[in-house]
C-alpha cells in the first residue's frame, strides 16, 4: 500500500492541500483549477445533496441559511461560552443550542431539516480536501497532518481528531498554525546556525481571517524551539471588514432609511463588497467609491471611505494587535535585540496599518519570504513527509510548547487528595 503525504490548512475562510511529489512539496488545485478551496459547506433541500468549497460559495446567495460558514472555531465548543456568542451572532445560519449543550447548524437537507454539529460539518470538507488530494496523487489518502490554531485546547483538538477519523483519515499529527509556519520556513535554511550555538531568533506574526497568532521560534540546524507563542481569537480579517461593514449599514439607514440588518442576503452582499473595499484600500490611499445595484427595495446604494478613515474606525483593533506584540516580548526569555528577522503571513497582514505596527514594535522591517496563503498547508505536508517512514526528508525536529496548563493531583492510599501541581 502506497502512504499518503499529506497536509491540510483548514482556515475560517479558505483551506489549502499540500501534498509531497516529484522531491518537493506541492500546493495542489481543485477540480476549478484552484489552490484556495473556500470554507463553505451548502446542504440541498431537495435531492442536491452537499456542495464544498467553491460550489457551495458560488450558490450561498440562493441558499444562504442552508450554507454553513466561519464554523472552525466553533469546534468542540460549547453554545453558552462568551466567545462563542459573539461569532455566532454575525452569522448567516441558524444556529441552535443542543440537548448536551453544543452547537448545532439547523439546515435543510434532501427535503427535511436536521441538526448538524461543527464536526459533522468540518468532517464534510475534510471529505472534499481528501478526495482533492487523491485526485492528483492518484491513490488513497489516509495519512496527513492537519493545523489548528495555537490556543485551541485539548477538547478542541481531539473534536478535530474525531471529524478527521469520521472522516476516514488518520491524523499523525495536530500542528500548531506557528509551528507549521515555522517548519515550512527553516527547513530549506543551509546557513542556520550550529546546534550548540546562539540560535537565530524569528518572530512569525499571522493574521489569518478570525484570528491573529504570533510565534518567536529559535532554529538550529535541523531543529526549532517556539521560545513563546500568543493569540487573539477575535482579531483577523473579518473583524477589521465588519467595521467597514458597520459604518456604511449607519450610512445607509441615513441616506436611504434601509435597515441592511433586517434581510440576511442584503448584509451577505454588503459583506461581500466591503471586503472587496478592504483589499483595494490596502494598495491605495485616495478615497474608494463603493456602489450597490438594486441593494434592498430596488434602490441603488453608493459610498466612499478612504485608508484613514478605515484605520480611524479600526483603531482599537490596531491597538489590540499592538498590545498582543508587546505582550510577546514582556517577561520572555529574549529581548527585542535578539531578534534576527520577522516573517508576516496570512492575508491580512497586507494591510498597511499592520505592517506598520509590527515595525514599530519589533524594531525590524516585515520580511515576505512565504506565501502568505499556503505557508501553513506547506509546513503540515512537511511534517507529514517527516513522520512518514516512506518518504525520505532531512530530520527536522519540532519543539513546541503547550498553550494550556496541565495539572497534576495524586491521591493517598485512603482515596484522599495527596497534593497537586501545575
Amino acid at each position: 500500500m502506497i502512504s499518503s503525504v499529506v497536509g491540510f490548512d483548514i482556515g475560517y475562510s479558505s483551506c489549502f492541500v499540500g501534498i509531497a511529489r516529484g522531491g518537493g512539496i506541492e500546493i495542489i488545485d481543485n477540480e476549478y483549477s484552484k489552490r484556495d478551496n473556500p470554507t463553505y459547506v451548502g446542504y440541498g433541500a431537495c435531492s442536491d445533496g452537499r456542495k464544498m468549497a467553491l460550489s457551495a460559495k458560488s450558490q450561498m446567495s440562493s441558499n444562504i441559511k442552508s450554507t454553513v460558514v466561519g464554523f472552525k472555531p466553533l469546534i468542540g465548543r460549547e453554545f453558552d461560552d462568551p466567545l462563542i456568542q459573539q461569532n455566532v451572532t454575525d452569522m448567516f445560519n441558524d444556529v441552535v443550542r443542543r440537548e448536551d449543550g453544543t452547537i448545532g447548524f439547523r439546515v435543510d437537507y434532501e427535503d427535511k431539516q436536521i441538526v448538524l454539529t461543527p464536526e459533522n460539518v468540518t468532517s464534510s470538507l475534510l471529505v472534499y480536501l481528501k478526495s482533492v488530494a487523491e485526485a492528483k496523487l492518484g491513490f488513497a489518502v489516509n495519512d496527513c497532518v492537519i493545523s489548528v490554531p495555537l490556543y485551541f485546547c485539548d477538547y478542541q483538538r481531539r473534536a478535530m481528531l474525531f471529524a478527521a477519523k469520521t472522516a476516514g483519515l488518520n491524523v499523525l499529527r495536530l500542528l500548531n498554525d506557528t509551528s507549521a509556519i515555522a517548519l515550512a520556513y527553516g527547513i530549506y535554511k543551509q546557513d542556520l546556525p550550529a546546534e550548540k550555538e546562539k540560535p537565530r531568533l524569528v518572530v512569525f506574526v499571522d493574521i489569518g481571517d478570525n484570528d491573529t497568532q504570533v510565534s518567536a521560534v529559535g532554529f538550529n540546524k535541523g531543529r526549532l524551539d517556539v521560545k513563546k507563542s500568543l493569540a487573539d481569537p477575535q482579531l483577523g480579517g473579518r473583524h477589521f471588514g465588519e467595521r467597514i461593514c458597520s459604518f456604511f449599514k449607519t450610512e445607509f439607514m441615513k441616506k436611504y432609511n434601509i435597515d441592511v440588518n433586517s434581510r440576511a442576503r442584503a448584509a451577505m452582499r454588503l459583506q461581500t463588497e466591503c471586503e472587496k473595499l478592504k483589499k483595494t484600500m490596502s494598495a491605495n490611499t485616495t478615497s474608494i467609491p463603493l456602489n450597490i445595484e438594486c441593494f434592498m427595495n430596488d434602490i441603488d446604494v453608493s459610498g466612499r471611505m478612504s485608508r484613514e478613515q478605515f484605520e480611524e474606525l479600526s483603531h482599537d483593533l490596531f491597538e489590540r494587535l499592538r498590545h498582543l506584540l508587546q505582550e510577546l516580548l514582556h517577561n520572555a526569555s529574549f529581548t527585542v535585540e535578539d531578534i534576527d528577522a520577522v516573517e508576516i503571513v496570512g492575508g491580512s497582514t497586507r494591510i498597511p496599518r499592520c505592517k506598520t505596527i509590527i515595525e514599530e514594535v519589533l524594531h525590524k522591517s516585515c520580511s515576505t519570504t512565504l506565501n502568505a496563503d499556503e505557508a501553513a498547508a506547506r509546513g503540515c505536508a512537511l511534517q507529514c513527509a517527516i513522520l512518514s517512514p516512506a518518504f525520505k526528508v532531512r530530520d527536522f525536529a519540532i519543539n513546541d510548547i503547550v498553550q494550556s496548563g496541565i495539572k497534576l493531583v495524586w491521591f493517598n492510599p485512603d482515596g484522599t487528595v495527596g497534593g497537586d501541581m501545575e
